[in-house]
């Protein structure tokens, strides 16, 4: 289906003005996210969301690119590509998602990503953390400047006390076989966010986790974006 091109939207997003406490996010998506602060950014799973011109609009400003794995509708190779060509930016990759890379992005700059480890790209530190899926998945909590990032990717829950974080981003359903809004919000339980966002689900699903984390965790807020729109936190100084 043809879509307009949204390159301004996204030029405008790199141009917002945030303080050291605001997260920004602008949704492409199903679980694909640009995420960034006052001074770094951070893609998860764009699979093939971007036109060319969206992508040039990326140049210079994005600073990491990151797989949960290899499903069509989180991974395309030649969108990655093509992002990187732009970009320059440095893959993190679940293993099956680097291995379709492999020999075509610079081996320096294509990162296999492996649970419980961490990496440290400059001034962002991912820590890898294996998830529930049809086929192997990574999740991903990322530290960048002020802000501490959770993405669920579209797994089932897994144990996530030991990555507590300001901003989660949770798949609650449709179309994984895994997600749910039952799961999602097991998931913000354990990494007590200030802000969750849904996603990777249909409009009732995310409905129903929202009244779900409502309910029992009234301190955490949820937003629920359409794609290519964007959204900026405003972090509890902790």
């Amino acid at each position: 289906m043809f879509r307009k091109s949204k390159a301004s939207q996204i030029s405008e997003f790199f141009n917002l003005m945030l303080e050291n406490n605001e997260v920004a996010a602008y949704y492409l998506g199903v679980s694909g996210f640009i995420v960034r602060t006052n001074r770094t950014a951070v893609m998860f799973d764009p699979a093939g969301f971007l036109k060319n011109d969206e992508v040039a609009a990326l140049k210079t400003k994005l600073n990491l690119l990151l797989y949960t794995h290899n499903h069509f509708d989180h991974f395309k190779a030649g969108s990655a590509q093509t992002i990187f060509k732009e970009t320059q930016a440095s893959v993190l990759a679940e293993a099956k998602v680097a291995e379709k890379l492999a020999g075509k992005i610079p081996s320096d700059k294509l990162v296999k990503a492996e649970s419980g480890k961490t990496y440290n790209f400059g001034d962002i530190i991912v820590r890898a953390i294996a998830g529930i899926h049809r086929g192997p998945i990574m999740l991903y909590q990322v530290k960048m400047d002020e802000a501490t990032i959770f993405h669920g990717g579209d797994s089932g829950y897994v144990t996530l006390t030991d990555y507590p974080s300001n901003v989660a981003f949770v798949p609650v359903g449709r179309m994984s076989p895994t997600a749910s809004p039952e799961n999602a919000y097991k998931m913000v339980a354990d990494v007590k966010p200030q802000v969750a966002v849904a996603m990777h689900g249909s409009a009732g699903q995310k409905k129903q986790f929202e009244s779900k984390v409502k309910e029992g965790m009234p301190q955490t807020t949820v937003a629920i974006m359409e794609p290519h729109a964007s959204q900026r936190f405003k972090l509890q100084q902790s």
